[in-house]
């Protein structure tokens, strides 16, 4: 009489056999197999990343935006001349900026910066407000989800506002239109996340990539790329729209910046570990307050040892050397015209050449300072921010013009306190966290020049008939304040040396 499939079960084990077991129906089936996980692909080598990480891309970008700037400017004064205040062509004319106007022209242009002040000032609000809110979200979200998509969408909406906007300039050859219109120029690169969302995704990315000791040295590049974008454009934009005109000029932004994005499509791939990126929806993920609640927490959760306190220490004096710097652009045309009876041309020469000397002395400084002397991050940043200090009192107390120059001379190394501070943060921030802290320290920087403007603004009026560079004293102080919280950074890292952590910021 043949077997049933438990007598044959017993009888394997009574023997000793090691048959497999019989698989007694199909329900036991399902439950006994084992599904083996998918295996997890290897993380990507970046070794290739030799000379270049991202500043390709971002002088692009900047050098496409800083292009645009003041032609835009020029596109709303003549609309706004010519349909608000209702002015005649011959009138306007001079407000597109190719020809030096007369007097009376003069007090057209009164006029129609006064009405014109109030877009310029809704583009600013804008362009700062809403990205600020948003970086809260782009930070933990890129923890998640990786940096590429933060970097393609900001890329793609920048490269689409310009399309937008050559669509209006186009428009206008033929027909004059609001200036409000121009506005919808900006709506791409907001909803994307502006400035504070490529400058966050920027840092991010070159904190997951770049090797520990040269961190450093990655976001002084990456800030001279930036720089060197910005003077560029500037410079470049006026001989472009002289020769060509705006149409013309938007068109060659829009295709740098189309340049750009196909430098991230192509060749910048995904930062963070394949394994380490959650799966599902990314969008809904994106809308969860949650994430902010996630990053308040993680900026102000207990550390090991003296952490928090260099995070935030650190942070701080990021947003407060913001402030100055926008603070003091509000003012400093207004100041070197009365002071020394600058032009236009005067003050973009300066500027073209305050940026030079910051590139140059930034890489020159880590090439010299950190490479050969081995001075650390905390060092460096220490003494950017005392060249900071230099150049503002000198600006505060300058007689003859030349002694501006010899301020920027004293403060080249002032390009650098950004890029150590941030790779400060990144070596004391875990890499799972790093997003989240970049994105608060953003939002700050970005929302600090709302209060900057009315300060340095109020002070300069107050001051203007007797001493216009008192402001000048304003930023020295802040700045010596920064300088005092890197040097307590210095303190606790001097004093807990054994940490790893403490010894990479301090080498």
């Amino acid at each position: 009489m043949p077997r049933s499939d438990t007598e044959a079960l017993v009888a394997d084990v009574e023997t000793g056999e090691d048959s497999a077991p019989r698989i007694l129906d199909a329900s036991s089936a399902a439950s006994s197999e084992q599904v083996d996980p998918p295996p997890v692909p290897p993380p990507h080598d970046y070794s290739s990343y030799r000379w270049f990480i991202l500043e390709p891309a971002v002088f692009l970008i900047f050098f496409a935006r800083n292009l645009i700037g003041a032609v835009y400017q020029n596109q709303i004064l003549y609309q706004t001349c010519i349909t608000i205040e209702k002015f005649n062509a011959t009138q306007c004319e001079p407000l597109l900026g190719i020809d030096r106007g007369s007097d009376a022209d003069k007090e057209v242009e009164v006029i129609v910066q006064t009405y014109s002040a109030n877009i310029m000032m809704t583009t600013s609000l804008l362009e700062s407000i809403i990205p600020a809110f948003a970086s809260l979200f782009l930070g933990p979200w890129s923890d998640k989800f990786g940096r590429r998509p933060i970097l393609l969408t900001t890329f793609t909406g920048y490269l689409t506002g310009a399309l937008i906007l050559i669509v209006i300039t186009y428009i206008t050859r033929s027909t004059n239109i609001s200036p409000w219109w121009f506005l919808l120029s900006s709506v791409p690169s907001v909803v994307s996340g502006g400035t504070c969302a490529l400058i966050t995704g920027i840092y991010c990315y070159i904190s997951d990539v770049a090797k520990e000791r040269k961190k450093a040295l990655r976001m002084v590049l990456n800030e001279a790329s930036l720089c060197a974008g910005i003077m560029v454009g500037n410079v470049a934009s006026g001989y472009i729209y002289a020769a060509t005109n705006a149409l013309v000029l938007f068109s060659i932004a829009g295709s740098l910046m189309m340049f750009a994005l196909m430098y991230v499509l192509l060749f910048v791939p995904e930062s963070l570990n394949p394994g380490d990126i959650h799966t599902g929806s990314r969008v809904r993920e994106f809308f969860r307050f949650d994430l902010v609640t996630d990053l308040i927490r993680t900026c102000f959760k207990r550390r090991p040892n003296f952490d928090r306190t260099i995070i935030w220490l650190t942070m701080i004096a990021l947003t407060i050397a913001i402030f100055d710097m926008e603070g003091e652009s509000t003012v400093n045309y207004m100041f070197v015209q009365d002071k020394f009876n600058w032009t236009i041309k005067d003050f973009s020469l300066f500027n073209a050449s305050r940026i030079v000397i910051q590139i140059v002395g930034s890489i020159v400084g880590m090439l010299v300072l950190r490479r050969v002397l081995k001075m650390s991050i905390v060092t460096m940043a220490m003494l950017s921010l005392a060249c900071c200090v230099l150049e503002s009192t000198v600006r505060a107390t300058a007689v003859y013009w030349q002694e501006l120059y010899l301020g920027m001379t004293l403060g080249m190394m002032r390009g650098v306190m950004g890029p150590m501070c941030r790779a400060i943060l990144s070596h004391v921030a875990p890499a799972t966290e790093v997003g989240k802290i970049f994105a608060l320290t953003t939002s700050m920087e970005s929302v600090s020049p709302l209060g900057a403007a009315p300060l340095y603004t109020t002070v300069y009026k107050a001051t203007l008939e007797n001493y216009p560079g008192a402001f000048n004293f304003i930023s020295a102080a802040l700045y010596f304040v920064c300088y005092i919280l890197i040097a307590v950074i210095f303190g606790i890292q001097k004093s807990m040396g054994s940490s790893s952590v403490y010894q990479a910021i301090g080498s």
